[in-house]
């Protein structure tokens, strides 16, 4: 599962694949891929440096 977030709103959710609309703002926006693929990370499954 990754974690994504919103370009428009900045929500994050955690998915497979992102949502066609935002659950948040409601619109289709682009999602990035937020999330942590090193250990440094902790346990949050989202890198914080790409917020």
């Amino acid at each position: 599962m990754a974690e994504w977030k919103c370009s428009n709103c900045g929500y994050t959710l955690s998915a497979d694949k992102p949502p066609e609309e935002c659950p948040s703002c409601k619109e289709k926006c682009e999602f990035m891929d937020v999330s942590c693929y090193i250990p440094e990370c902790g346990e949050t499954g989202a890198d914080p440096r790409l917020k």
